[in-house]
């Protein structure tokens, strides 16, 4: 039973030992670090880190207990920030916003900004989806070697762009973007660990690029701000409908700092995740050319020689499950962190007040219980109405299939603090793998091996190289 306790609690989860060794070990590679402590000790492990303990869950039915039965006896502030304050990871650069507030001003902002993310008007993006992709292949030759993680970063960049600021990929806008935020660097790599407050204080190099880039991000936002006021007001862009958002009770809008760190944040996440996931999926479909043969043929019937639209996405079907299963396996983000606010039971273990439980979707991903064949890129476990054909294949459908743990899959988290950008995501990048599979493969670079980096979120530690070929 999971329950708020008001009790002492005799069992105390199992864990490693050492906080230096699990430090310096869960630096190095934390996603196999993890992934071992889960094998080792079972779905509640204790990790000594830092000066509090951290409990890794990795049961879904606990995982929920965490995100949205009980999500309000946790918070997501597991930053010391001095003087027996907290503060949100990221909110060095992301601030009060929706990814980092808590409580009845995260409920407020949330309201205020859901109909912006409504189906219906994220549909309106769907051509912009595709003609941004398109654009992105232009220059492409057959047979030119690309970093696939550095051009999907490029038209994700070129979408969030369009979408939130209604500016184009060469303006001085989408070019701070792309070199204002060192991402390994500076406070967004101490942000994840103990004492992150006091290193990001330093007088680093690092630090000292980090804040003078984020200087220039927010220069850039206010003045796109002031140029919004002196317009009409009835931009559809995300930014226009900041600042054009009232509340409901009290019809007052969001001041400057809070709409700042709304785009902000709009901006950062739904730049690099997206980018991550899109070149993942074209990983895992250069070593499986049979899947990646199956999209094309989807695609060439779906599409023949035309731009997608938002009403082909209901028959691209393996395409969206190509993409669903590359989440599965390669999870945008590292993970989640709540510290709890009380003593509490969690799958019968004792989780003591300001203690942190980290939830790591990678773990979940690959927990052969609720995955069979965890390590194999299946994407027929996404299919709701397979062909005759994929009977065979024993995990057909098991993603999809009836009584399944909803949060054994969370590439977007859970509960109500769950992505609210998840739709815009999921339709760009569906749209952007049919657009560029009109006309484009893939191939692997022979010799490359591809590894994977965890920091915040999860990407290629040297890239994705490839060679274009033109079908």
């Amino acid at each position: 039973m999971t329950q708020l306790s008001t009790r002492p609690l005799a069992t105390a989860a199992p864990g490693p030992t050492g906080r230096l060794r699990a430090l310096l070990t869960m630096s190095g590679d934390p996603m196999d670090y993890f992934t071992g402590l889960r094998d080792q000790y079972g779905p509640v492990v204790r990790v000594p880190l830092g000066m509090r303990d951290m409990f890794l869950v990795s049961d879904p039915e606990a995982v929920h207990e965490v995100l949205v039965t009980s999500h309000r006896h946790f918070t997501k502030a597991t930053m010391g920030a001095g003087r027996g304050t907290w503060e949100a990871p990221l909110s060095v650069i992301f601030g009060n916003s929706l990814i980092t507030s808590d409580g009845e001003f995260h409920r407020k902002q949330r309201r205020l900004i859901q109909p912006m993310f409504h189906h219906e008007r994220i549909a309106g993006y769907g051509r912009a989806f595709a003609e941004l992709s398109d654009d992105i292949q232009a220059g492409w030759k057959d047979g030119d070697r690309l970093d696939l993680s550095v051009e999907m970063t490029e038209l994700t960049l070129a979408v969030v762009a369009r979408t939130i600021f209604d500016v184009s990929l060469d303006s001085d806008v989408a070019q701070t973007v792309r070199t204002a935020i060192p991402r390994d660097e500076g406070p967004m790599r101490w942000d994840s660990l103990p004492f992150a407050r006091y290193l990001a204080k330093l007088p680093l190099p690092g630090n000292k690029r980090f804040f003078a880039g984020r200087d220039r991000l927010d220069a850039i936002v206010y003045r796109l701000m002031a140029e919004r006021r002196q317009g009409d007001g009835q931009g559809a862009d995300l930014l226009s409908m900041l600042l054009a958002a009232r509340d409901a009770d009290t019809g007052e809008p969001m001041d400057d700092r809070q709409v700042r760190d709304e785009a902000i944040s709009m901006l950062m996440v739904g730049h690099e995740t997206t980018a991550n996931a899109l070149t993942w999926s074209y990983h895992l479909l250069g070593n499986h050319p049979e899947a990646r043969e199956r999209m094309h043929e989807e695609i060439d019937e779906v599409l023949g020689d035309r731009l997608p639209t938002i009403a082909d996405l209901p028959r691209l079907t393996w395409t969206d499950a190509v993409f669903s299963e590359a989440m599965r396996l390669y999870p945008p983000i590292m993970g989640m962190a709540r510290r709890s606010l009380e003593d509490f039971e969690l799958h019968g273990y004792r989780i003591p007040k300001d203690s942190f439980v980290g939830i790591v979707p990678w773990v979940l991903h690959r927990d052969s219980q609720w995955w069979p064949q965890p390590e194999r890129f299946a994407p027929q476990r996404w299919l709701k109405d397979p062909r005759p054909a994929d009977a065979a294949d024993e995990l057909t459908g098991h993603a999809v299939a009836p009584g399944r743990p909803r949060l054994a899959y969370l590439p977007f988290g859970g509960g109500p603090r769950q992505c609210i950008g998840t739709a815009f995501a999921r339709m760009e990048g569906v749209m952007a793998l049919a657009t560029l599979g009109r006309d484009w493969e893939f191939e692997p670079v022979p010799g490359f091996t591809v590894d994977h980096l965890a920091r915040i979120t999860v990407r290629p530690r040297h890239g994705l190289p490839v060679t274009a070929r033109r079908r």
